[in-house]
């Protein structure tokens, strides 16, 4: 009853005490029950990449990780992506046929999501190729909604492990089958670590094979030598993702620190949202599901190799692909600004 009893007293005292125990969603206009982003989100940027190809149904960062060249429609195994986060819009046109088994972490109802947050990470990781709306990383990815986070956006870090639990056993409830999730995106943290029950089970995860990815967090400076931490995006078995703009700068925003593995597009990111809707979104929420859907990507290509290490840089595993794909952006090779570089498919 730990867990509950916290979750109480936030409740109670809101901003008058620190949500030790509580995970936020990390989108970079603050909590997520905002309605959307500040209006400086809004417009977009006018120039011209070289790296564009002009699909109105791909979004900008989806053609910068494939440099104008999407191919990820063009393969049909089956991958499944656990992700963590407010649910999901499980009747989005764009959405819907993806969404294989979704579950709700909370115990507070259902995992439709209320949001908007989930559906708009979802989007990017698995839209399908509908000739409206948008397209996602992995067009024919499996998609586990499993919501650990209410619909303010935040949860109690019994929630998330619960979650974990969940997308490790799969919709047969059984670790160690075919239908356990292959990759967990989480879009989630909080700037002090949970402790070991939160570790363990990422620990757990990680041993049974699954590649996990989070959000480096939007407490960034500006100022690269500094460190700013988030959790779980902290841990060693986890890829820890930045954001970056249009023009592969990075982002206000984007934490740094020795745990930044890599960078995504995560600004001005146009999506899925909540009620069969789209919306645009800054953050290293929204820089996470590039790095998820890529790498289900790459499974669905190459199969499950193993997941790696943080150190990795050749291909024999999937996190020194990640690494040794990557365009290399600001100080010559791994820096605590960009990691190991921008994704690239």
């Amino acid at each position: 009853m730990k867990y509950a009893r916290i979750w109480v007293v936030l409740l109670l005292l809101g901003a008058l005490v620190l949500p030790v125990f509580v995970v936020k969603s990390l989108a970079s206009d603050g909590p997520v029950a905002l309605a959307g982003p500040p209006s400086w989100l809004i417009g977009g940027d006018t120039t011209t990449y070289s790296w564009q190809d002009n699909d109105p149904e791909t979004p900008w960062g989806i053609e910068r990780v494939f440099n104008g060249n999407y191919y990820g429609d063009q393969y049909t195994t089956s991958v499944q992506v656990a992700i963590l986060d407010t649910g999901i819009d499980l009747d989005h046109p764009d959405l819907q046929a993806n969404i294989k088994w979704a579950v709700d972490a909370t115990g507070r109802g259902s995992p439709d999501d209320k949001n908007g947050h989930g559906t708009h990470v979802a989007g990017t990781i698995g839209a399908v190729r509908n000739n409206e709306g948008v397209v996602g990383m992995y067009a024919n990815v499996e998609i586990y909604a499993i919501k650990v986070l209410g619909n303010g956006g935040s949860g109690d870090w019994s929630w998330f492990i619960q979650g974990l639990e969940y997308a490790m056993q799969g919709p047969d409830g059984i670790k160690g089958t075919a239908d356990d999730a292959d990759v967990i995106s989480m879009s989630l943290g909080a700037s002090s670590d949970p402790g070991v029950d939160v570790h363990n089970k990422i620990i757990e995860a990680y041993n049974m094979g699954i590649v996990l990815v989070a959000a480096a967090g939007n407490e960034g400076d500006g100022d690269g030598t500094t460190d700013e931490y988030s959790w779980p995006a902290a841990y060693d078995e986890v890829i820890s993702v930045g954001a970056t703009q249009q023009d592969d700068t990075i982002t206000s925003f984007s934490n740094s620190g020795p745990h930044v593995e890599v960078v995504a597009p995560g600004y001005q990111i146009y999506s899925t949202y909540k009620n069969g809707g789209y919306d645009t979104l800054s953050g290293t929420s929204m820089a996470t599901p590039h790095v998820s859907g890529l790498i289900a990507l790459f499974i669905a290509i190459n199969g499950k190799l193993p997941v790696g290490t943080f150190s990795d840089t050749d291909s024999s595993t999937i996190r020194g692909w990640l690494h040794s794909n990557a365009l290399d952006l600001g100080t010559s090779g791994w820096d605590p600004v960009f990691g190991y570089g921008l994704i690239q498919a």
